[in-house]
This record gives C-alpha cells, sequence and structure tokens, in this order.
C-alpha cells in the first residue's frame, strides 16, 4: 500500500485538462448547384451566381482561370495530463494551415472562361497547397 501511495505522489500536483472543440470553417456547398454547371457551356459568372464567392482563384496552366471552393466541419475531444518536472517556465508553438482541412470543389474554367474541369475532395489533395510566385504586371 505504501509504495502505491509513493508512486501516486508526482499525480497530486499534476494539471489534467479536458477539451472539446467545434471547427465550421465555410458553409457546404449545395450540391444541386454544384449540378447545374455543365463543362463546356457554363461560364465562370454562372460558377459565381450558383455557388457565391471562391476561397481561392489562381491562374492554372495555359491561361486558365481555377476556382476553388471549400468548407470544414469537425468535432475534437481530447484531455492532457501535465506533471511538473522542473520549476522552470514552458513555452509551446501551434501552426494550422486551414487549406491543408478544406473539403470542397476547384472548377477549371480554359482561357474561353467555360467550364472545363470539376474536381472535388479535400483541397490539399487538389493541388491547392502548390504556390507560386504572382506575375508581374506588365
Amino acid at each position: 500500500m505504501r509504495k502505491l501511495l509513493l508512486c501516486c505522489v508526482p499525480f497530486l500536483s499534476a494539471c489534467v485538462s479536458f477539451r472539446y472543440e467545434r471547427h465550421a470553417t465555410f458553409e457546404p456547398l449545395n450540391s444541386e448547384a454544384i449540378g447545374e454547371l455543365d463543362i463546356g457551356t457554363s461560364g465562370i459568372g454562372d460558377a459565381l451566381a450558383l455557388l457565391g464567392a471562391p476561397v481561392y482563384v489562381w491562374e492554372g496552366v495555359g491561361d486558365s482561370i481555377v476556382l476553388a471552393y471549400g468548407f470544414e466541419h469537425s468535432r475534437e475531444r481530447g484531455f492532457t495530463i501535465s506533471i511538473p518536472v522542473f520549476d522552470r517556465s514552458s513555452a509551446s508553438f501551434s501552426y494550422d494551415d486551414v487549406s491543408s482541412k478544406l473539403e470542397g470543389i476547384v472548377l477549371v474554367f480554359g482561357p474561353d472562361e467555360k467550364l472545363e474541369i470539376v474536381r472535388a475532395g479535400m483541397l490539399r489533395d487538389l493541388g491547392l497547397i502548390v504556390r507560386r510566385r504572382p506575375a508581374s504586371p506588365e
């Protein structure tokens, strides 16, 4: 019994915390509105009118225009136990890239501004993370 009590002594000064987080970034797209877009006939204006403002816009290959729509809804639960080891302060740092968690669609419009490609999935998997230096004005 004495050994059990000695093992529990370090936990007397421990800090236990529980967390519940809910994240909501943007709103899911209306699947009916996406279905109204036709490859080869729908233009950029049609997409903007049906889906609203995109999350990202960039210039694609061969003067194409790429629009990305994304959203995230998630819940996280967990707990942390912290036991002080030394009488010193500590620091922490956290970084998160929002686009790495967004699910959505990417629309590619050709030089004639007509819809050519529609891809759905995680935006990080659809090539959104690749960044280029902006073109200089001529």
